[in-house]
């Protein structure tokens, strides 16, 4: 991708001779003015832009000698000349260019209106100089963020934001950024990351423009201080998603600056946290796409419930609070074909994960969750086993994590009955930990003994009396090792698809 395409109906004679010509082109400032030439009859059939600006009743030319004379202090000539080089058809090298004159270049395509090059000029930069945007992700904000025409470039600068929304934040240019930058950032569904975060973020880039506050305590502030943050904070805060913090969260990082807050609005959150009631002043703005699930099995309310478990916490009522955890789609077998060797190519070695497996009974969900690494084919012999993955950490590889409490570490089983809204959780209750996962290359995901078994081995199913079913889609329970029976009939059933998905701390 390194020539603009040309147009041949144009030479070189024509852009070169400036015999004929009826157009004057003053470039750049003092000292550097320069002047070049063209023909009105080109300008007018290969730009827009000029074939509107030779008709318009409000001049924004000059008659000079029958000529007409358009000034460009804005516009160096080398910007300029390759500017007239497309319009007349000739060839440009783009490879030959850096990254600086290529987004000028960009946006004075824009400016004449060569849409064609527009689009061209957005995907050379997106495929051939990707690293170079990523390094200066704040100059293609301030490019790309107000003009629709940089479509492309603008949707590659909010996918680099959402992979990596933390590491964005921590980016000094941050605080940096103009306060239309800021709300058209906050306003961003698909950011990775907790609401808090970004409050976090937003009160760091609050106190750059209060620099004169000496002290961070709010409770310290004389009034006039107060008044001025407040100032600085008020346009933020209908794009901060208040309403997506958890009451822990509020307090920790929020409660101290209450003194800047819309005391509505804080009454409001509390009512919210307290009695559960919905917000009637200030718009419950959608969920940020970190608290969704990429699963055709279970609802995003379902998905913070086992969050929740996973904390050892019981939830009490669904208020689309934070959660510890997101979970990554590692096997599907809608996707990939129900198969115990693509489960584990796909789901071996990627730490804690959980599986949800649809039965052949309607609005039956049954799953479970492993706080190991499937794969790990010795039993477990200690709680000090690879766990979820820990947000900063973008690679699929396990993880130690030592020191960790045998009430948060144990495996569990849980179901969904999405007819009665009925959820059971079941707690590993054995006393021999090695039972927690059954762990085989030739068998799916297997929960204890026998008390969820998904695609298990013929020989490992008549160890356990398993009437075993040479199917692909076979799964087996019968209560051991966890507290809850799954189902009311333990014995054979045959699941119609399941989900594995990687749990990653955020």
């Amino acid at each position: 991708m390194d020539s603009l395409p040309s147009d041949k109906q144009y030479t070189d004679q024509i852009y070169q001779n400036e015999l004929d010509c009826d157009v004057i082109f003053i470039l750049d400032q003092k000292p550097n003015i320069k002047r070049m030439f063209g023909h009105s009859f080109i300008l007018k059939v290969k730009s827009s832009y000029f074939n509107i600006a030779f008709q318009c009743t409000d001049k924004n030319y000059e008659l000079v000698k029958n000529c007409y004379q358009f000034t460009f202090p804005e516009y160096s000539f080398e910007i300029f000349n390759t500017i007239l080089k497309i319009i007349y058809g000739n060839d440009i090298n783009v490879s030959t260019m850096d990254e600086e004159f290529l987004l000028n270049l960009l946006k004075a395509a824009d400016r004449f209106k060569l849409y064609d090059d527009v689009d061209y000029f957005q995907s050379y930069l997106i495929e051939a100089r990707s690293s170079w945007i990523y390094d200066n992700i704040f100059k293609l904000i301030a490019v790309t963020f107000d003009n629709d025409n940089f479509h492309q470039l603008k949707s590659f600068v909010i996918d680099l934001i959402c992979k990596d929304t933390k590491w964005f934040l921590g980016l000094k240019q941050f605080n940096d950024l103009s306060e239309n930058h800021l709300i058209k950032f906050l306003q961003i569904d698909d950011l990775f990351i907790e609401e808090f975060h970004v409050w976090n973020a937003v009160l760091g880039w609050t106190f750059k423009r209060n620099a004169e506050l000496k002290e961070k305590n709010v409770i310290r502030w004389s009034d006039k201080e107060i008044d001025c943050f407040k100032m600085t904070l008020n346009p933020l805060i209908p794009f901060i998603r208040f309403f997506q913090i958890s009451s822990f969260k509020y307090w920790d990082y929020i409660h101290e600056f209450d003194k800047v807050l819309p005391e509505e609005l804080i009454n409001e959150i509390l009512e919210y946290y307290f009695k559960g009631s919905l917000p009637v002043n200030h718009s419950l703005l959608s969920l940020r796409n970190v608290r969704k699930i990429d699963s055709d099995l279970i609802s995003s309310e379902q998905a913070e419930i086992i969050s929740l478990w996973i904390e050892n916490k019981i939830p009490k009522k669904f208020m689309g609070l934070e959660w510890e955890f997101k979970f990554n789609l590692l096997y599907s077998t809608r996707r990939d074909s129900c198969s115990v060797k693509k489960f584990h190519e796909y789901c071996d070695n990627k730490g804690a994960t959980i599986v949800l497996v649809k039965t052949e009974i309607s609005d039956e969900i049954i799953g479970g969750y492993n706080p190991i690494s499937w794969g790990n084919y010795e039993y477990i012999e200690s709680i000090d086993s690879p766990r979820y993955l820990p947000d900063d950490d973008d690679q699929m590889d396990m993880e130690e994590s030592n020191n960790i409490s045998t009430d948060d570490t144990f495996a569990f089983i849980f179901l969904f009955n999405n007819k009665n809204g009925k959820n059971k959780l079941g707690k590993f209750n054995s006393t021999d930990i090695s039972y927690t996962v059954h762990n085989c290359y030739e068998c799916g995901p297997c929960f204890g003994t026998t008390d969820l078994w998904i695609t298990p081995k013929e020989d490992h199913s008549d160890k356990h009396n398993i009437a075993y079913q040479p199917l692909s889609n076979f799964g087996y329970h019968r209560q051991d090792c966890y507290d809850i029976e799954l189902r009311e009939e333990p014995g054979g059933f045959q699941l119609v698809e399941y989900e594995v998905f990687q749990v990653v701390h955020v």
